[in-house]
Protein backbone atom coordinates (compact mmCIF):
# COMPACT_ATOMS: atom_id res chain seq x y z
CA UNK A 1 0.00 0.00 0.00
CA UNK A 2 2.70 2.46 0.86
CA UNK A 3 4.06 1.92 -2.49
CA UNK A 4 1.37 2.29 -4.02
CA UNK A 5 0.63 5.74 -2.64
CA UNK A 6 4.46 6.67 -3.72
CA UNK A 7 3.90 5.93 -7.06
CA UNK A 8 0.36 8.27 -6.77
CA UNK A 9 2.36 10.85 -5.49
CA UNK A 10 4.68 11.01 -7.66
CA UNK A 11 2.57 11.62 -10.57
CA UNK A 12 1.16 14.63 -8.99
CA UNK A 13 1.18 17.46 -12.12
CA UNK A 14 3.33 20.40 -11.70
CA UNK A 15 2.71 24.14 -12.53
CA UNK A 16 3.36 25.89 -15.80
CA UNK A 17 3.96 29.56 -16.17
CA UNK A 18 3.08 30.98 -19.62
CA UNK A 19 5.17 33.59 -21.03
CA UNK A 20 3.01 36.59 -21.73
CA UNK A 21 4.52 39.45 -24.43
CA UNK A 22 4.34 42.76 -22.80
CA UNK A 23 3.78 45.43 -25.60
CA UNK A 24 5.17 48.33 -23.72
CA UNK A 25 8.68 46.34 -23.54
CA UNK A 26 8.61 45.83 -27.42
CA UNK A 27 7.82 49.46 -27.83
CA UNK A 28 10.80 50.55 -25.37
CA UNK A 29 13.33 48.18 -27.22
CA UNK A 30 12.11 49.43 -30.81
CA UNK A 31 13.25 52.87 -29.79
CA UNK A 32 15.93 52.01 -28.29
CA UNK A 33 17.19 50.34 -31.17
CA UNK A 34 16.28 53.60 -33.67
CA UNK A 35 18.01 55.86 -31.25
CA UNK A 36 20.98 53.57 -31.73
CA UNK A 37 20.79 53.50 -34.95
CA UNK A 38 20.36 57.29 -35.29
CA UNK A 39 23.28 57.91 -32.69
CA UNK A 40 26.15 55.64 -34.33
CA UNK A 41 25.28 57.11 -38.10
CA UNK A 42 25.22 61.28 -36.94
CA UNK A 43 28.33 59.81 -35.33
CA UNK A 44 29.83 58.63 -38.51
CA UNK A 45 28.25 61.13 -40.98
CA UNK A 46 30.17 64.13 -42.48
CA UNK A 47 28.97 67.19 -40.36
CA UNK A 48 27.77 70.11 -42.74
CA UNK A 49 28.53 73.09 -41.79
CA UNK A 50 26.30 75.90 -41.93
CA UNK A 51 27.22 79.99 -42.47
CA UNK A 52 24.62 82.84 -41.97
CA UNK A 53 25.00 85.70 -45.17
CA UNK A 54 26.20 88.61 -43.62
CA UNK A 55 26.72 92.20 -45.50
CA UNK A 56 30.51 93.02 -46.13
CA UNK A 57 32.60 94.57 -48.41
CA UNK A 58 35.57 93.01 -50.28
CA UNK A 59 38.80 95.73 -50.62
CA UNK A 60 41.86 94.68 -52.79
CA UNK A 61 44.44 96.95 -51.39
CA UNK A 62 48.21 97.54 -50.70
CA UNK A 63 50.08 99.93 -48.49
CA UNK A 64 52.82 102.05 -49.59
CA UNK A 65 55.25 104.99 -48.12
CA UNK A 66 55.80 107.56 -50.47
CA UNK A 67 57.83 110.70 -51.09
CA UNK A 68 56.08 113.76 -51.90
CA UNK A 69 56.96 115.96 -54.48
CA UNK A 70 56.27 119.27 -54.71
CA UNK A 71 56.65 122.53 -56.72
CA UNK A 72 58.35 124.28 -53.84
CA UNK A 73 61.70 125.89 -52.90
CA UNK A 74 63.25 127.75 -49.86
CA UNK A 75 63.32 131.48 -49.52
CA UNK A 76 66.47 133.17 -47.75
CA UNK A 77 66.53 135.85 -45.53
CA UNK A 78 67.37 139.15 -47.34
CA UNK A 79 68.94 140.51 -44.16
CA UNK A 80 69.80 139.57 -40.35
CA UNK A 81 67.96 140.24 -37.78
CA UNK A 82 64.84 138.87 -35.37
CA UNK A 83 61.67 137.49 -38.09
CA UNK A 84 58.25 136.87 -37.08
CA UNK A 85 55.51 136.06 -39.63
CA UNK A 86 52.75 137.18 -40.72
CA UNK A 87 51.14 134.15 -42.75
CA UNK A 88 50.22 131.13 -40.70
CA UNK A 89 51.62 127.67 -41.63
CA UNK A 90 49.67 126.15 -44.71
CA UNK A 91 48.44 129.67 -45.45
CA UNK A 92 48.09 131.21 -49.06
CA UNK A 93 50.12 134.22 -49.50
CA UNK A 94 49.30 136.97 -52.73
CA UNK A 95 51.71 138.68 -54.95
CA UNK A 96 53.64 141.08 -53.30
CA UNK A 97 51.63 139.91 -49.75
CA UNK A 98 53.70 140.24 -46.38
CA UNK A 99 55.64 137.37 -45.18
CA UNK A 100 57.58 138.29 -42.19
CA UNK A 101 59.20 140.86 -40.31
CA UNK A 102 62.87 141.12 -39.98
CA UNK A 103 63.69 143.77 -36.93
CA UNK A 104 67.54 143.87 -36.04
CA UNK A 105 66.84 144.99 -32.23
CA UNK A 106 64.21 143.20 -29.65
CA UNK A 107 61.22 145.97 -28.91
CA UNK A 108 60.70 146.64 -25.29
CA UNK A 109 57.32 143.92 -25.46
CA UNK A 110 60.49 141.45 -25.04
CA UNK A 111 60.23 137.49 -25.52
CA UNK A 112 59.59 136.74 -21.72
CA UNK A 113 56.86 139.24 -21.70
CA UNK A 114 54.84 138.93 -24.95
CA UNK A 115 51.80 136.25 -24.33
CA UNK A 116 49.88 134.68 -26.60
CA UNK A 117 45.84 134.50 -25.75
CA UNK A 118 45.69 130.42 -26.47
CA UNK A 119 42.07 130.92 -25.00
CA UNK A 120 40.46 133.21 -28.22
CA UNK A 121 37.48 131.05 -30.13
CA UNK A 122 39.87 131.31 -33.08
CA UNK A 123 43.04 129.77 -31.11
CA UNK A 124 41.39 127.24 -29.11
CA UNK A 125 39.40 126.01 -32.15
CA UNK A 126 42.60 125.36 -34.16
CA UNK A 127 44.35 123.33 -31.31
CA UNK A 128 41.44 121.51 -30.67
CA UNK A 129 41.01 120.33 -34.00
CA UNK A 130 44.26 118.88 -34.41
CA UNK A 131 44.24 117.48 -31.04
CA UNK A 132 40.51 115.30 -32.12
CA UNK A 133 42.07 114.19 -35.30
CA UNK A 134 45.23 112.85 -33.57
CA UNK A 135 43.10 111.09 -30.78
CA UNK A 136 40.55 109.35 -33.46
CA UNK A 137 42.91 107.97 -35.29
CA UNK A 138 45.90 106.94 -32.76
CA UNK A 139 46.97 103.47 -32.50
CA UNK A 140 49.61 101.81 -30.38
CA UNK A 141 51.17 99.91 -33.70
CA UNK A 142 51.88 103.92 -34.77
CA UNK A 143 53.42 105.71 -32.34
CA UNK A 144 54.91 107.76 -34.47
CA UNK A 145 51.73 109.68 -35.40
CA UNK A 146 52.81 111.90 -32.31
CA UNK A 147 55.59 113.70 -34.28
CA UNK A 148 53.47 114.68 -36.47
CA UNK A 149 51.03 116.17 -33.34
CA UNK A 150 53.91 117.32 -32.10
CA UNK A 151 54.13 119.32 -35.39
CA UNK A 152 51.40 120.60 -35.89
CA UNK A 153 51.17 122.15 -32.09
CA UNK A 154 54.28 123.80 -32.64
CA UNK A 155 53.41 125.58 -36.02
CA UNK A 156 50.07 126.42 -34.54
CA UNK A 157 51.86 128.10 -31.67
CA UNK A 158 54.26 129.48 -33.71
CA UNK A 159 51.40 131.06 -35.49
CA UNK A 160 50.11 132.35 -32.11
CA UNK A 161 52.85 133.42 -31.25
CA UNK A 162 54.31 135.50 -34.17
CA UNK A 163 51.25 137.05 -34.21
CA UNK A 164 51.31 138.38 -31.02
CA UNK A 165 54.88 139.52 -31.42
CA UNK A 166 54.29 141.36 -34.10
CA UNK A 167 51.32 143.36 -32.87
CA UNK A 168 54.49 144.43 -29.96
CA UNK A 169 56.06 145.53 -32.69
CA UNK A 170 53.23 147.73 -33.83
CA UNK A 171 52.34 148.86 -29.95
CA UNK A 172 56.37 149.99 -29.95
CA UNK A 173 55.79 153.19 -31.86
CA UNK A 174 58.80 154.38 -32.86
CA UNK A 175 60.79 151.07 -32.69
CA UNK A 176 58.44 149.74 -35.29
CA UNK A 177 60.96 151.74 -37.77
CA UNK A 178 63.84 149.87 -36.80
CA UNK A 179 61.74 146.63 -38.45
CA UNK A 180 61.34 145.67 -42.05
CA UNK A 181 58.50 143.79 -43.63
CA UNK A 182 59.57 141.23 -46.12
CA UNK A 183 57.24 140.41 -49.04
CA UNK A 184 57.41 137.78 -51.73
CA UNK A 185 57.57 138.33 -55.20
CA UNK A 186 55.57 135.10 -56.10
CA UNK A 187 52.13 133.59 -54.79
CA UNK A 188 51.86 130.40 -52.96
CA UNK A 189 51.60 128.78 -49.84
CA UNK A 190 53.66 129.36 -47.10
CA UNK A 191 55.40 126.86 -44.74
CA UNK A 192 58.18 127.20 -42.29
CA UNK A 193 59.11 123.76 -42.65
CA UNK A 194 62.40 122.37 -44.64
CA UNK A 195 64.57 119.33 -45.04
CA UNK A 196 67.02 120.08 -47.77
CA UNK A 197 64.68 117.86 -50.44
CA UNK A 198 62.80 120.94 -52.22
CA UNK A 199 64.11 120.02 -55.57
CA UNK A 200 63.31 116.50 -55.64
CA UNK A 201 61.24 115.61 -59.08
CA UNK A 202 59.61 112.61 -60.34
CA UNK A 203 63.00 113.14 -62.94
CA UNK A 204 65.72 112.98 -60.48
CA UNK A 205 63.56 109.84 -57.73
CA UNK A 206 65.78 107.31 -57.00
CA UNK A 207 65.41 104.15 -54.58
CA UNK A 208 67.84 105.83 -52.16
CA UNK A 209 65.05 108.36 -52.15
CA UNK A 210 62.60 106.56 -50.35
CA UNK A 211 65.23 105.64 -47.75
CA UNK A 212 64.25 108.35 -44.68
CA UNK A 213 66.56 107.19 -42.01
CA UNK A 214 68.69 110.11 -42.71
CA UNK A 215 65.82 112.26 -43.09
CA UNK A 216 65.69 115.47 -40.78
CA UNK A 217 62.84 117.98 -40.57
CA UNK A 218 64.11 122.30 -39.45
CA UNK A 219 61.87 124.77 -38.46
CA UNK A 220 62.15 128.51 -38.39
CA UNK A 221 61.19 129.34 -35.32
CA UNK A 222 59.80 133.28 -34.57
CA UNK A 223 61.32 135.88 -32.54
CA UNK A 224 64.75 133.84 -33.01
CA UNK A 225 67.54 135.60 -35.33
CA UNK A 226 68.08 134.59 -38.50
CA UNK A 227 71.47 135.51 -40.76
CA UNK A 228 70.98 136.90 -43.58
CA UNK A 229 70.70 133.82 -46.47
CA UNK A 230 69.61 131.17 -43.95
CA UNK A 231 65.96 129.64 -45.03
CA UNK A 232 63.47 131.97 -43.96
CA UNK A 233 60.09 130.14 -45.12
CA UNK A 234 59.14 127.62 -48.28
CA UNK A 235 56.58 128.53 -50.56
CA UNK A 236 54.69 126.17 -52.37
CA UNK A 237 53.54 127.27 -55.80
CA UNK A 238 50.57 125.07 -56.66
CA UNK A 239 48.28 123.12 -54.88
CA UNK A 240 48.79 119.97 -57.35
CA UNK A 241 51.46 117.63 -55.69
CA UNK A 242 52.28 113.73 -56.20
CA UNK A 243 53.27 111.15 -54.46
CA UNK A 244 55.78 109.01 -55.48
CA UNK A 245 55.70 104.68 -54.91
CA UNK A 246 57.98 101.90 -55.07
CA UNK A 247 56.23 99.35 -57.26
CA UNK A 248 56.73 95.80 -59.06
CA UNK A 249 56.10 95.00 -62.55
CA UNK A 250 53.12 93.46 -61.70
CA UNK A 251 51.49 96.13 -59.51
CA UNK A 252 53.10 98.51 -62.38
CA UNK A 253 50.49 97.18 -64.95
CA UNK A 254 47.91 96.87 -62.83
CA UNK A 255 47.78 100.82 -62.07
CA UNK A 256 48.52 101.46 -66.12
CA UNK A 257 45.25 99.59 -66.69
CA UNK A 258 43.52 101.35 -64.26
CA UNK A 259 45.16 104.83 -64.95
CA UNK A 260 43.76 106.26 -61.68
CA UNK A 261 43.32 104.98 -58.58
CA UNK A 262 41.70 105.84 -54.94
CA UNK A 263 44.42 106.63 -52.65
CA UNK A 264 44.23 106.78 -48.47
CA UNK A 265 46.42 108.67 -46.61
CA UNK A 266 46.65 105.93 -43.73
CA UNK A 267 47.56 108.72 -40.58
CA UNK A 268 44.29 110.34 -41.44
CA UNK A 269 42.30 107.84 -42.75
CA UNK A 270 41.09 110.14 -45.92
CA UNK A 271 40.35 109.74 -49.40
CA UNK A 272 40.97 111.19 -52.59
CA UNK A 273 41.87 110.01 -56.14
CA UNK A 274 45.26 110.15 -58.17
CA UNK A 275 46.10 109.91 -61.45
CA UNK A 276 48.81 107.64 -62.61
CA UNK A 277 52.01 107.56 -64.47
CA UNK A 278 54.30 104.52 -64.46
CA UNK A 279 58.34 105.13 -64.61
CA UNK A 280 60.66 102.31 -65.58
CA UNK A 281 64.09 103.51 -64.28
CA UNK A 282 67.04 101.35 -64.50
CA UNK A 283 67.16 100.87 -60.23
CA UNK A 284 63.43 100.58 -60.34
CA UNK A 285 59.99 100.96 -61.18
CA UNK A 286 57.67 104.26 -60.00
CA UNK A 287 54.44 104.93 -59.99
CA UNK A 288 53.57 108.46 -59.60
CA UNK A 289 50.19 109.17 -57.95
CA UNK A 290 48.83 113.37 -58.82
CA UNK A 291 46.13 114.87 -57.11
CA UNK A 292 44.71 118.07 -55.75
CA UNK A 293 43.73 117.69 -52.54
CA UNK A 294 45.24 117.46 -49.12
CA UNK A 295 48.57 119.11 -50.37
CA UNK A 296 48.26 121.80 -47.37
CA UNK A 297 47.79 119.22 -44.84
CA UNK A 298 50.69 117.32 -46.06
CA UNK A 299 52.93 120.22 -46.82
CA UNK A 300 55.41 119.52 -43.84
CA UNK A 301 55.92 116.39 -44.36
CA UNK A 302 57.95 114.53 -47.00
CA UNK A 303 57.20 110.87 -46.57
CA UNK A 304 53.62 109.76 -46.05
CA UNK A 305 52.27 106.34 -45.76
CA UNK A 306 49.28 105.67 -48.31
CA UNK A 307 46.69 102.41 -48.98
CA UNK A 308 46.17 102.01 -52.73
CA UNK A 309 42.70 100.40 -53.31
CA UNK A 310 42.72 98.50 -56.74
CA UNK A 311 39.00 97.16 -56.21
CA UNK A 312 36.09 97.22 -53.88
CA UNK A 313 32.59 95.96 -53.59
CA UNK A 314 29.75 95.95 -51.45
CA UNK A 315 27.10 93.70 -51.32
CA UNK A 316 26.32 90.12 -49.56
CA UNK A 317 29.55 88.59 -48.36
CA UNK A 318 29.87 84.94 -48.80
CA UNK A 319 32.82 82.51 -48.81
CA UNK A 320 33.97 80.93 -51.83
CA UNK A 321 33.96 77.47 -50.39
CA UNK A 322 30.46 77.71 -50.33
CA UNK A 323 30.01 78.71 -54.27
CA UNK A 324 29.14 75.78 -56.43
CA UNK A 325 27.99 75.71 -60.50
CA UNK A 326 24.63 74.09 -61.70
CA UNK A 327 23.58 73.39 -65.33
CA UNK A 328 20.04 75.31 -66.42
CA UNK A 329 18.27 75.19 -69.52
CA UNK A 330 17.08 78.36 -71.36
CA UNK A 331 14.06 79.39 -72.13
CA UNK A 332 13.10 82.30 -73.96
CA UNK A 333 11.02 84.92 -72.15
CA UNK A 334 8.45 85.45 -74.17
CA UNK A 335 7.34 81.93 -73.73
CA UNK A 336 6.21 82.37 -69.74
CA UNK A 337 2.63 82.51 -70.19
CA UNK A 338 -0.51 83.27 -67.22
CA UNK A 339 -2.44 80.53 -66.91
CA UNK A 340 -6.27 80.89 -67.43
CA UNK A 341 -7.18 78.94 -64.46
CA UNK A 342 -4.89 79.42 -61.75
CA UNK A 343 -3.79 82.74 -62.52
CA UNK A 344 -0.15 81.60 -62.15
CA UNK A 345 2.94 82.22 -64.91
CA UNK A 346 4.94 79.64 -65.50
CA UNK A 347 5.51 77.35 -68.85
CA UNK A 348 3.43 74.92 -71.01
CA UNK A 349 5.61 71.42 -71.82
CA UNK A 350 4.71 69.16 -74.64
CA UNK A 351 4.43 65.42 -73.08
CA UNK A 352 2.47 62.27 -75.06
CA UNK A 353 -0.30 61.34 -72.80
CA UNK A 354 -1.31 57.47 -71.96
CA UNK A 355 -3.69 57.43 -74.77
CA UNK A 356 -0.67 58.60 -77.27
CA UNK A 357 -2.45 62.16 -78.16
CA UNK A 358 0.10 65.60 -77.40
CA UNK A 359 -0.93 67.61 -74.58
CA UNK A 360 0.77 70.21 -72.34
CA UNK A 361 1.41 70.30 -68.80
CA UNK A 362 1.87 73.97 -66.94
CA UNK A 363 4.56 73.85 -65.04
CA UNK A 364 4.97 77.21 -62.58
CA UNK A 365 8.32 76.10 -60.17
CA UNK A 366 10.72 75.95 -62.62
CA UNK A 367 12.74 78.85 -62.89
CA UNK A 368 15.80 79.97 -61.09
CA UNK A 369 16.93 82.88 -62.45
CA UNK A 370 16.01 85.42 -64.97
CA UNK A 371 17.57 87.84 -67.29
CA UNK A 372 16.75 89.98 -70.27
CA UNK A 373 16.17 87.42 -72.36
CA UNK A 374 15.94 83.88 -70.95
CA UNK A 375 14.55 82.51 -67.95
CA UNK A 376 16.90 79.69 -66.18
CA UNK A 377 14.77 76.15 -65.17
CA UNK A 378 16.37 73.24 -63.66
CA UNK A 379 17.82 70.76 -65.65
CA UNK A 380 15.67 68.04 -63.61
CA UNK A 381 12.30 69.58 -64.43
CA UNK A 382 12.96 69.61 -68.28
CA UNK A 383 14.57 67.50 -70.94
CA UNK A 384 16.54 68.42 -73.53
CA UNK A 385 14.49 67.85 -76.54
CA UNK A 386 10.88 69.47 -74.67
CA UNK A 387 9.02 71.64 -76.66
CA UNK A 388 7.77 74.60 -74.39
CA UNK A 389 4.22 76.18 -75.31
CA UNK A 390 0.91 75.56 -76.04
CA UNK A 391 0.44 72.32 -78.46
CA UNK A 392 -0.63 73.80 -82.31
CA UNK A 393 0.00 76.68 -84.21
CA UNK A 394 -0.87 80.85 -84.12
CA UNK A 395 -3.64 82.20 -86.21
CA UNK A 396 -0.63 82.65 -89.32
CA UNK A 397 0.14 78.66 -89.20
CA UNK A 398 3.71 79.95 -87.23
CA UNK A 399 4.83 76.86 -85.21
CA UNK A 400 4.39 78.46 -81.31
CA UNK A 401 7.15 76.50 -79.60
CA UNK A 402 10.31 76.48 -78.58
CA UNK A 403 12.38 73.06 -78.33
CA UNK A 404 14.92 72.97 -75.33
CA UNK A 405 18.67 73.05 -76.32
CA UNK A 406 20.72 75.27 -75.03
CA UNK A 407 22.30 75.33 -71.48
CA UNK A 408 24.10 77.73 -69.50
CA UNK A 409 26.04 77.50 -66.15
CA UNK A 410 25.21 79.88 -63.09
CA UNK A 411 27.08 80.18 -59.91
CA UNK A 412 24.93 79.55 -56.32
CA UNK A 413 24.51 78.17 -53.14
CA UNK A 414 22.69 75.90 -51.03
CA UNK A 415 19.93 77.58 -48.62
CA UNK A 416 19.30 75.38 -46.18
CA UNK A 417 16.59 77.36 -44.02
CA UNK A 418 13.99 74.63 -44.72
CA UNK A 419 16.28 72.19 -43.33
CA UNK A 420 17.45 70.44 -46.48
CA UNK A 421 19.91 71.75 -48.79
CA UNK A 422 17.92 74.31 -51.95
CA UNK A 423 20.24 75.61 -54.56
CA UNK A 424 20.03 79.84 -55.22
CA UNK A 425 21.96 81.45 -57.86
CA UNK A 426 23.97 84.14 -56.87
CA UNK A 427 25.56 87.40 -58.83
CA UNK A 428 29.31 87.28 -57.64
CA UNK A 429 30.72 91.03 -57.93
CA UNK A 430 33.98 90.27 -56.96
CA UNK A 431 35.61 87.37 -55.48
CA UNK A 432 39.52 87.15 -53.40
CA UNK A 433 40.96 83.90 -52.09
CA UNK A 434 38.62 83.37 -49.01
CA UNK A 435 35.35 85.57 -49.96
CA UNK A 436 33.08 86.80 -52.49
CA UNK A 437 30.68 89.62 -52.85
CA UNK A 438 27.51 89.11 -54.33
CA UNK A 439 24.71 91.21 -55.45
CA UNK A 440 21.87 91.42 -53.07
CA UNK A 441 17.91 92.35 -53.60
CA UNK A 442 18.66 90.01 -56.92
CA UNK A 443 15.17 87.51 -57.60
CA UNK A 444 15.31 84.26 -57.01
CA UNK A 445 18.72 84.71 -55.07
CA UNK A 446 20.37 84.44 -51.13
CA UNK A 447 18.92 87.27 -48.75
CA UNK A 448 20.44 88.96 -45.66
CA UNK A 449 20.81 86.36 -42.82
CA UNK A 450 20.00 83.24 -45.16
CA UNK A 451 21.28 79.87 -43.47
CA UNK A 452 23.97 78.43 -46.32
CA UNK A 453 26.00 74.87 -46.64
CA UNK A 454 29.80 76.42 -45.49
CA UNK A 455 31.03 73.70 -48.41
CA UNK A 456 28.91 73.63 -50.96
CA UNK A 457 30.43 70.79 -52.52
CA UNK A 458 30.00 68.75 -49.95
CA UNK A 459 26.26 68.28 -50.29
CA UNK A 460 24.01 67.45 -52.85
CA UNK A 461 20.58 69.41 -54.03
CA UNK A 462 17.62 68.75 -51.73
CA UNK A 463 19.80 66.41 -49.05
CA UNK A 464 18.14 66.60 -45.53
CA UNK A 465 20.96 68.78 -43.33
CA UNK A 466 19.20 69.03 -40.13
Amino acid sequence: MTEQTNTANDKTPKSKHKFKLNIGFVIFGIIFIYLTITVVANLFKPSIAVVRVESGSIVDSSHYTGVCLRDEEVVNATGSGYINYYIGEGEKVAVDGNVYLLSSQAPDASAETVTVDTSSAGNYSQIRDAVSVFGANYSDSEYAQIYSLQYQLQSLSTEFLSAAKIEAYEAAGSQAASGSVVTTDRSGIISYCYDGMEGLTKDNLTAETFNDSGHEKQQTDPYTYIQSGEPAYKIVHSSQWSIGIQVTEEEASRLEELGSVDMVFSRENIQTSADVEILRKDDGIYAILTTNEYMVRYIAERYVDIEIIYDEAEGLKLPVSSLVKKDFYQIPIQYLIEDNTSYEYGFYCERINEDGETVADFRTDAVYYQDDNYFYVSTDDFSLGDYIGKVGTNENGEDTRYRIGATSQLDGVYNVNKGYAQFEIVNVLYQNGDYCIVQENLNYSVTLYDNIVLNGDSVAENQIVY
